[in-house]
């Protein structure tokens, strides 16, 4: 049997952040695939609460006024704001056999099923004995995880985000991910381009590199970020101009990209696995992650001016006002044939959450894993909360949680 790695979640974080975010009203979201969760960083003034929800692979968030949306595995997923349901979520959740919306179903007892089979235990060897005590003990544990779902929300939840629909890509990487004037826009890495979604097909491609010939899941330059303008893509990032199955991972030097998408042309070369172009304040911000930089073009000048320099792999980004925050990873023994430069500057790199102030580029807040949540693809802002809940679609509580407008007479 394969030993399973035990997630450390354990962080600290600077003494103002939890007042800090209790006063803008705001909480954070953020995604790490290495620890397979969506992290939801709530304050109640006085301490943090960072909440954990499991998912296959989460990476790209792109957040509205209403709604959550991630990119996972082979899926997109929306979870839609219904704060109608903060009294209910607050509330115990009723056995499926005593909910009137559930099927009447006759289901032995978990406490039955727990000790079934296990009376005579004379005949068995040891070894036996040994699995069927792990076997009890998981049976057990599954039973106590089933009992805290059915239990109440925390009470100082102010926000409700329930799972609302899903579309099945299949594996395309997918990669960075945003609203747009028409639809979600996605970064789909493994061929290369950006696309839509649609009910009738994986995805629609609507645009590549002019240096890539051909859509095909080779992730041949390994395009990953994008930003919108206007409602419509503007800005993506690459970490080569490759034209071959997987070479961006075998080059000698670095050779990332920032690019302007309606004029199909590279901006700025020679970046180090740059991430997470983002367009606020008429400037473009992108993180030249290998460098652990948080960078700043501006569009009408040319003008390139790196912002701040941290102790980790810079990716993730979003804005609230003059805050600007980051996400940081550990440099991680990767199959890219260059090492970071980040890693010859710092004997350690951190994983964690900073939070800058734009003008000044100084560090307001920050948050730092101390266990082994090492890697942090994206970040985003919740506003108009700062303790918010999240459904995922195996929650119980979905089958009886409804939110429907008013019957049209």
């Amino acid at each position: 049997m394969q030993e399973q790695v035990q997630m450390d979640y354990s962080a600290e974080y600077s003494d103002n952040l939890p007042a800090l975010l209790k006063q803008l009203n705001i909480a954070l979201v953020f995604t790490s695939y290495q620890a397979g969760r969506l992290m939801l960083v709530r304050s109640d003034g006085t301490q943090l609460d960072i909440n954990y929800k499991s998912f296959p692979r989460p990476m790209g968030l792109a957040v509205t006024k209403n709604s959550l949306t991630l990119g996972v595995f082979t899926q997109v997923l929306k979870f839609q704001r219904e704060d109608a349901l903060l009294e209910k979520i607050k509330q115990p959740l009723l056995p499926i056999d005593q909910d009137i919306t559930a099927p009447r179903l006759k289901t032995e007892s978990a406490e039955n099923a727990v000790g079934k089979g296990l009376d005579d235990l004379s005949d068995l060897t040891p070894e036996q004995l040994a699995e069927q005590e792990e076997l009890r003990q998981e049976q057990q544990r599954w039973q106590d995880y089933q009992q805290q779902l059915m239990a109440p929300l925390d009470e100082r939840t102010d926000a409700c985000f329930i799972t609302r629909s899903a579309h099945y890509s299949g594996m395309i990487n997918i990669h960075d991910i945003e609203w747009g004037t028409e639809g979600l826009w996605a970064v789909n890495s493994s061929f290369s381009c950006l696309c839509t979604l649609s009910p009738d097909a994986s995805f629609v491609p609507r645009w590549k590199p002019y240096f890539i010939t051909e859509l095909t899941p080779e992730d041949r330059c390994h395009l990953n970020g994008m930003a919108l303008k206007d409602g419509k893509p503007a800005y993506v990032t690459t970490f080569s101009k490759f034209n071959e199955a997987g070479m961006w991972r075998k080059g000698n030097k670095f050779g990332g990209t920032l690019m302007d998408v309606v004029q199909n042309k590279i901006l700025l070369d020679n970046l180090c696995m740059p991430h997470s172009p983002r367009y606020y304040r008429d400037k473009v911000y992108y993180c030249n992650s290998g460098e652990g930089q948080v960078c700043c073009y501006d569009p009408k000048t040319g003008l390139n001016a790196v912002l701040a320099e941290v102790p980790g792999f810079t990716r993730g980004m979003d804005f609230y006002g003059p805050f600007l925050i980051v996400g940081l990873s550990k440099v991680r023994q990767s199959d890219v044939t260059s090492p970071a430069p980040l890693a010859k500057r710092y004997s350690d790199t951190c994983s964690g959450i900073w939070l800058f102030h734009l003008d000044s580029g100084k560090t307001i807040a920050t948050l730092k894993f101390t266990g082994n949540v090492d890697q942090i693809y994206d970040v985003a802002v919740l506003q108009s909360c700062s303790f918010p809940e999240l459904i995922e679609p195996g929650h119980p509580r979905m089958r009886n949680h409804f939110c429907f407008p008013a019957l049209a007479e």
